[in-house]
């Protein structure tokens, strides 16, 4: 993407190649045959068509790179930058005991230098609620500085953004409990020769309250822990990677002799990997997020297992132990081609809420039919 969050940390501006937004397909499932097109009908310049087989193209020459399609669906990704390094990089902030703010591209205006805790996007809109959510329940003090009145006029993203980024902060401050703070003024990348030069509105105490606080950090170490990146990056690795495992995820190809070609394969979609951290932060979370899951009617249910075929996440599979229908509610993304895919018309959407995620509460793995 042309326009991914910038990197604002003390790094001198190099001219880099343009990057774009590519289509993945495994997390794309009108490629299925689901009649999905959310990505067209959020795309402020109609720069979404889709092929004959159903895969989503974009016209570059209307695209403008704003990021929308991102927030939108897991099938659309940039070649410079993804979720995950964005949300890598907001915990390097927060690591360094600063307030994460977030603002867009329409808000910078030359000559204005945001300081290295400040994350610049195309559009705010690009963060989906599963994003906003995992960023609170981590408890990062997360801001958006931004004058909102530039949204109706930003030839990036328009109203469309607007509607999107307020709608996804409202529900992730709904899910997880907690607020996204708002300031008007992006803050500055500031030095201490400024500083020193035009203390202008700052007494003098409180001019060199920051130089000594410096000179203290320095002679102790902790001015370089604080800001060693490469350190920074350990602990999110670390801690990611714990996470990761508490959530005990199965992604990837798994040998099983009742299918055909004797493999199945889970595909986690990146946002429901969000949302399952964020409950892993935070269970109470799971209650108050609403979720759409397939059910199976046992009594209809003849384990033909036409369902699992049909499934694009391997949600549905037949067990590896005796060949009946299992089911890991949470790869169910709701798609419904389960529901059209089964003879016996035993599978139903059915709501719920993502407590189904938690451990014990949803089935599971080897479990069978629900």
């Amino acid at each position: 993407m042309a326009d991914a969050p910038e990197t604002t940390e003390g790094v001198a501006p190099t001219r880099e190649r343009p990057s774009q937004i590519v289509v993945l397909r495994d997390f794309c499932i009108r490629t299925r045959g689901a009649a999905c097109e959310r990505c067209a009908v959020a795309c402020p310049h109609a720069a979404i068509a889709f092929d004959e087989d159903g895969r989503p193209g974009i016209d570059e020459n209307s695209c403008t790179h704003c990021g929308i399609c991102l927030g939108i669906c897991d099938a659309f990704s940039s070649t410079r930058v993804t979720m995950h390094d964005l949300h890598a990089r907001i915990r390097r902030i927060a690591l360094r005991g600063e307030d994460v703010m977030l603002t867009c591209k329409e808000n910078v205006f030359p000559g204005l230098e945001p300081a290295a805790n400040v994350v610049v996007l195309p559009c705010l809109a690009m963060l989906s609620p599963e994003f906003w959510t995992l960023v609170l329940a981590e408890n990062v003090p997360v801001k958006v500085t931004a004058d909102l009145a530039y949204c109706a006029d930003c030839e990036r993203a328009g109203e469309m953004g607007e509607m999107l980024y307020s709608h996804a902060i409202e529900t992730a401050e709904a899910w997880s409990g907690r607020k996204v703070g708002y300031v008007d003024v992006i803050p500055e990348k500031e030095s201490l020769v400024k500083d020193l030069a035009d203390p202008t509105g700052v007494d003098r105490r409180s001019a060199f309250a920051n130089p000594v606080g410096d000179v203290s950090d320095i002679a102790t170490g902790k001015r370089r822990l604080r800001n060693s990146e490469v350190l920074q990056q350990f602990y999110e690795r670390k801690e990611r990677a714990r996470a990761l495992a508490r959530l005990n995820l199965t992604d990837g190809i798994q040998f099983n002799d009742f299918v055909p070609e004797g493999r199945t394969r889970k595909t986690m979609h990146p946002k429901r990997q969000l949302l399952l951290e964020a409950i892993d932060r935070d269970p109470d979370i799971a209650a108050r997020v609403p979720v759409a899951v397939s059910a199976t009617d046992c009594e209809l249910c003849a384990n033909a297992l036409d369902c699992a075929a049909a499934c694009p996440t391997g949600a549905r599979f037949p067990d590896p132990a005796d060949g009946t229908l299992a089911f890991d509610a949470r790869y169910c993304i709701g798609c419904g081609l389960c529901v059209g895919a089964c003879p016996e018309g035993a599978v139903t959407l059915v709501e719920a809420t993502a407590r189904l995620f938690l451990p014990g509460e949803g089935e599971r793995g080897s479990e069978s039919r629900n």
